[in-house]
């Protein structure tokens, strides 16, 4: 993998930090809502990397980078978890003309847990970030194309 540049770091971490805070005030609707929005005006402003069309290999490689950076983001917002990653992430990759979509699932386990991944479609098959296949968790609804 290629050295992470610090400026995908930043937006990274503010686009969980943003999504971090708006998780406190709006409905899950409204959250997924409002970041299909900011990803299609996101597309508008693509960042330098951004190519108009990637290939399976840079798409792979675009997504597993989202994840990291996701990840290690949200372990300097507090509270921040799998929705605030998800929805950054969406943003992010929407930047780099990479599309995806936010899956929601619940699992029972005692009691009900919720869990909120995303989705790449690549050449190379179906991409799931922040959600290993094997956890349980089923698909209640995704995010409602515009």
């Amino acid at each position: 993998m290629k050295p992470i540049h610090p400026i995908a770091q930043a937006e990274m971490l503010v686009e969980v930090a943003i999504a971090r805070v708006l998780s406190e005030f709006l409905s899950i609707e409204d959250l997924l809502r409002l970041v299909g929005e900011a990803a299609r005006i996101a597309q508008q402003w693509p960042a330098r990397s951004c190519v108009a069309s990637p290939s399976a290999e840079a798409i792979n490689e675009t997504a597993a980078l989202s994840e990291l950076l996701a990840h290690r983001a949200s372990r300097l917002v507090p509270g921040a978890q799998c929705l605030q990653r998800a929805l950054a992430g969406r943003v992010w990759l929407a930047r780099r003309g990479i599309a995806s979509e936010i899956v929601v699932g619940f699992r029972k386990r005692g009691v009900l847990e919720g869990h909120a991944w995303l989705e790449v479609m690549s050449p190379d098959g179906l991409i799931e970030l922040f959600n290993n296949a094997d956890d349980g968790y089923r698909e209640s609804f995704r995010e409602v194309a515009a």
